[in-house]
Parts: C-alpha cells; structure tokens; sequence
C-alpha cells in the first residue's frame, strides 16, 4: 500500500498520529458524555449502550440518530474492509507473500480478485448464522486483530535489537515504552473482551482455531514457497 501513497515517509506517520487523536478524542468525549446521562448499571447492563446514549441525549428522536449512527459505522467498516484489506493482500502478494492470484488487477488498478474474496469471507458468515454467533465472530475476529498488533510492536522491538543500523523513514518516538505499554493494554483488552463468561472459552476457541490454520498455512508458505527462514527479517 506504501506505493499508492504521495511522500509515504512524511504522510503515513501524519496520518497515524492524526487518526490516533481522532479516534481517542471521539471515544473520550463519547464516554464523557455518557457519564452525565447514563449510570453504571445501564452502560454495563446494555446490550446496546450507544443506543441507550442517544435516547438520553434526543429522547424520541435518539433511535433514528442512533440507527443512522450505526450504517455510518457500518459503511464505514465495509469501506475499510473492501478498500484496504484487498490492497494488502495484492502488495503482499506483489512480495510473494501471499497467493499469486491475487496480484490481479482490473482496467481500474482494483485487485479485483483480492477484493472478491474478502467480501465473500464476511458476507458468508452473515447470511449463514445467527446475530448471536455473528457477535462471537467478530469479538473472536477483533481477537485475532489485538494479537497481529502484539506482534507488531514486537516485531519493533526485535528489529530495534538486531538491525539497529538499518535504514528506516520512521522511527517510534519515547521507544520503547509505546510498545510496552500498547503491548500490555492489548493484553488487558483481549483477556477481558468477553460479554459473559460462558463466551469467553468459544472465542478464545475460535481464535486459536484462526491462528493455528494462518500460522501453519504461513509457516509453510514462507519455507517452502518463499524458501526463507521463519524468522529472517524481509529486507527488501
């Protein structure tokens, strides 16, 4: 995705640190303002708190603001799903990092294969189970999302250990406390991510299963596919 960017090594870290006090003041000032219409029972208690939160705050207006809340969020999600997983997986497959199907570019440079398969992916599961299998999905899912990003910021800290030499456009500020700490809330949030106790061994379940088959898919991919060692740091 590096390639679709003007100037990468200026605008991604703009970027990153723009939507990361974005999204902390969004959710700072949504939990703040919910502090003054809800109590503690209700936003614990809710299956729907936001929703509980709009009502309070327009009374009968609330579910309509509420309802156009959540397609924002929704269409939202899609985009992000459809227009930047797809470039993802097409770059990493222009690295032989993944399938080479998916290099696949149509007439409007859309890797249209790529994009074909994520939709499938998360239009299947909606249209076969039910809402409340659909919710363990997606904690299992966000899950697995809060462990790439552990090992990310580990991947920072081994890289900083074995290549401190080696040539970089970024460098993490206060290193390396942000990975220490992002590390440790991760850790928090994914050991407390679930709704009920009866959920918590079905999505730690579903995650394991999700990591064991990408990690043994991955495993094999990068030994036998790219002959490379599983651990040798890619420094093309």
């Amino acid at each position: 995705m590096i390639n679709d960017v003007k100037n990468p090594a200026t605008n991604i870290p703009k970027a990153m640190h723009l939507s990361l006090f974005a999204i902390f003041f969004i959710f700072l000032a949504f939990v703040v303002g919910a502090t003054f219409y809800l109590d503690t029972e209700t936003l614990t208690g809710s299956p729907i708190p936001y929703l509980d939160y709009a009502n309070a705050v327009f009374g009968k207006a609330g579910l309509l603001i509420a309802t156009v809340m959540a397609l924002a969020a929704t269409c939202s999600t899609i985009n992000t799903l459809l227009a930047s997983i797809p470039r993802m997986l097409h770059g990493m497959a222009m690295q032989d990092q993944a399938f080479p199907q998916l290099k696949a570019l149509n007439r409007f440079n859309v890797p249209w294969v790529a994009t074909i398969m994520i939709a499938g992916a998360t239009t299947i599961p909606y249209l076969l189970i039910d809402i409340d299998s659909l919710i363990t999905l997606v904690i299992a899912a966000t899950t697995s999302y809060l462990i790439a990003y552990m090992v990310a910021h580990i991947n920072v800290i081994v890289l900083r250990k074995r290549m401190p030499g080696h040539d970089r456009p970024y460098r993490t500020p206060f290193y390396p406390w942000p990975q220490i700490l992002g590390i440790a809330a991760m850790v928090y949030v994914a050991l407390n991510n679930s709704p009920t106790p009866e959920m918590t061994v079905t999505i730690y379940s579903i995650t394991g299963i999700i990591l064991l088959i990408l990690g043994v898919i991955s495993a094999l991919w990068v030994k036998f596919y790219m002959k490379r060692g599983l651990f040798e740091p890619d420094q093309d």
